[in-house]
């Protein structure tokens, strides 16, 4: 069995991209992970735990910046796996346009297809 170690960088630019998930999850501005969220965490590991891990933490880049291109990375991931498993299997696909309030089209795609043996 081979064991892994991450430096402190390597676990401080995954922790980057999993915060910058969440707020593209939850629709956030990008500036609340440097405004809100890393002063909050610095405050509580403070508090909670001591000043040597805080001092890691506050390695983790979570500026406007890299926050966004995180969740461009995530999105280039996101649309590169999608292609290479729809190469690989039969799809059906269902498409819808609409007009909204200001006359703007708008193009929705559901794409089905059967992954790891579900649909």
């Amino acid at each position: 069995m081979m064991h892994v170690t991450q430096t402190i960088n390597e676990k401080a630019t995954e922790s980057s991209y999993l915060v910058s998930y969440r707020i593209a999850k939850a629709g956030e501005a990008h500036t609340i992970a440097e405004n809100l969220i890393k002063p909050c965490v610095l405050d509580i590991t403070k508090c909670m735990l001591d000043e040597k891990c805080a001092k890691h933490l506050s390695t983790v880049p979570l500026s406007n910046d890299t926050v966004s291109r995180r969740i461009h990375d995530l999105a280039s991931y996101v649309k590169q796996e999608l292609v290479a498993r729809l190469q690989k299997t039969r799809f059906a696909l269902q498409m819808d346009e609409s007009t909204d309030v200001n006359g703007l089209a708008i193009l929705l795609v559901i794409v089905i297809y059967p992954y790891e043996r579900s649909f």
